[in-house]
C-alpha cells in the first residue's frame, strides 16, 4: 500500500486568486477610462430688468453676488422674448469687474450689462421676457427668471437669498417694481409649489425711490423641496397688473 495526497485544493485556490486578480485589474482599468463627473456649479444673481418706452429698449443688469468661478467663454446669457430665444456668450457682453484685469472669468462682484438695442425688436405690446444663465461645461442652468413687461407697471427685479434655497432654512424673496403709484402698489406672492399646499402671502414694502418700490417676504422652507419650487409674484396698482416668476432651486 502507498499513500497519495491530492493537490487539487491547492491548485484550485491558486486559480481562484489568479482569476480574481485578473478580473480586478480589468475592472480597474475600465473604470479609470471613465470621464470624471463635472461638478455642479452654483451662483447667486441679483437681476434688474427695465424697459424704456421712449427708445423701445429693454435693459437687463445682472449682479453676481456669490458662487462659483465660471469661464465667460462657456457661460451664456439667454433672453427669451415672446418665446423667441436670443443667446449671447458672456465673453462678448459688457461686464464690469471690480478686479480690473479679470476678463476670463465671471466671478462674485461682476456686473453684467445687456440691452436689446441690437435686436431691433418691438417691445411695446407688454411682452413676456425670460432670462437664464447657462453654463456649458456642466450643462447646467445656473439662474433663471420670467417677467411680464408693461408701460405702466412692471417687475424690474426678483431674486431670493440664499440661492438656491435649502430645506428647513430661512429665505428672503425680494421683488422690485416699477410703478406709476408706488404707495398703492400691492405685491402678492404665491409659494404653493414650494409647500405643496395653497400659500399666498402679501409682501411687505420696505423701500421706495422715485417710481421703484422694493418688497420682501421672509419664510422657512419645508424639509422636502419639490424640483419645481417656484415663487410667483403678482403686482397690482389700480387697474394695471404685472407678474413674474422665479425658480428657487
Amino acid at each position: 500500500m502507498r499513500e497519495e495526497e491530492a493537490v487539487s485544493e491547492v491548485v484550485g485556490t491558486i486559480l481562484v486568486l489568479a482569476i480574481t486578480i485578473v478580473l480586478f485589474t480589468a475592472v480597474f482599468v475600465y473604470v479609470q477610462n471613465f470621464p470624471l463627473a463635472t461638478p455642479s456649479e452654483q451662483i447667486t444673481i441679483n437681476a434688474e430688468l427695465t424697459y424704456d418706452p421712449n427708445t423701445d429698449i429693454l435693459y437687463e443688469n445682472l449682479s453676481d453676488q456669490a458662487g462659483s468661478l465660471l469661464l465667460r467663454s462657456q457661460t451664456f446669457l439667454i433672453i427669451m422674448i415672446n418665446n423667441v430665444e436670443h443667446s449671447t456668450v458672456l465673453s462678448s457682453v459688457n461686464i464690469v469687474s471690480p478686479y480690473g484685469n479679470s476678463t476670463k472669468y465671471l466671478e462674485p462682484g461682476d456686473e453684467i450689462f445687456w440691452n436689446s438695442s441690437s435686436l431691433n425688436l418691438d417691445l411695446s405690446g407688454n411682452p413676456t421676457v425670460g432670462s437664464l444663465l447657462f453654463y456649458k461645461p456642466s450643462n447646467q442652468i445656473l439662474w433663471q427668471s420670467k417677467n411680464y413687461l408693461s408701460n405702466q407697471i412692471s417687475v424690474s427685479a426678483i431674486y431670493v437669498t440664499p440661492s438656491p434655497i435649502k430645506p428647513n432654512d430661512s429665505f428672503t424673496i425680494i421683488v422690485q417694481v416699477y410703478s406709476f403709484s408706488p404707495n398703492t402698489t400691492v405685491v402678492n406672492l404665491n409659494l404653493s409649489s414650494v409647500y405643496g399646499t395653497q400659500v399666498n402671502e402679501t409682501m411687505t414694502l420696505y423701500y421706495t425711490s422715485g417710481d421703484i418700490s422694493s418688497f420682501y417676504y421672509t419664510g422657512v422652507s419645508p424639509s422636502t423641496l419639490p424640483a419645481n419650487s417656484t415663487a410667483y409674484a403678482f403686482v397690482t396698482c389700480g387697474s394695471s397688473s404685472a407678474s413674474s416668476e422665479l425658480h428657487l432651486l
